[in-house]
């Protein structure tokens, strides 16, 4: 059986093969697909571990939160921050507080502006604090993102990997991602015992151990 690292590493490829022709080479060296997939690999590892260090800075908790995950995807360039952190803490100490901004509404104060005013001026704020969220998260509902599910076979829609598509003659099929397919095309034939023993297929029958750790023990008994 592969290793667990190669095995993932090799479950990477058809998806960079999906964006690639999705963004229109239909045809790739391997040695281009390997530094790819490579690439990925690496950038996946940096954001689990940047997001497992700013959980455990924060509150101390492995389990990280969407701030976390937000600080992680920033310092790794996944996310692009509007302003820098200096343009940010000048444009905090610059502009008036909302708190003051309610209290010269509510008195009539001159200048205050009424509510509709602080109410706009909140409204711009919050979509100033996550203008870079709404770029990374907007691609996920752009045509890049539809025309790459499609050609992962996983349809145009969001309802999943097995969403309801319109066939030849205005039927219904199931479209089904890459895992599904391969498993269906390599067990036709009556040869479905290819697949045991593997991550597509079950276990053997009659083995009776959960892994390397058991025949170990038994090993050492013997």
């Amino acid at each position: 059986m592969s290793h667990p690292t190669t095995l993932h590493s090799s479950l990477l490829r058809p998806p960079i093969l999906h964006l690639l022709r999705a963004a229109g080479f239909h045809s790739t060296k391997p040695s281009v697909l390997d530094t790819l997939a490579n690439l990925a690999e690496r950038h996946l590892l940096l954001l689990a571990s940047t997001t497992a260090r700013y959980a455990d800075l924060n509150h101390n908790d492995p389990v990280p939160t969407v701030t976390d995950i937000r600080m992680a995807l920033a310092e790794c360039g996944s996310l692009i921050p509007v302003e820098s952190a200096t343009e940010e803490v000048w444009r905090e100490e610059m502009r008036v507080p909302l708190p003051e901004m309610e209290r010269k509404a509510a008195g009539g104060v001159v200048g205050g502006g009424g509510k509709a005013r602080v109410r706009a001026e909140k409204r711009k704020r919050d979509e100033e604090d996550v203008r870079d969220v709404v770029g990374f998260t907007g691609w996920f509902e752009g045509k890049e993102h539809a025309e790459a599910r499609r050609v992962a076979g996983m349809g145009g829609e969001w309802e999943g990997a097995l969403a309801g598509v319109v066939g030849v003659g205005g039927g219904v099929v199931r479209a089904e991602d890459f895992l599904v397919g391969l498993r269906r095309k390599m067990g036709k034939g009556g040869e479905e015992g290819r697949l045991v023993g593997t991550v597509l297929g079950g276990r053997r029958r009659g083995r009776g151990r959960a892994g390397g750790e058991d025949w170990g023990v038994e090993a050492e008994g013997g």
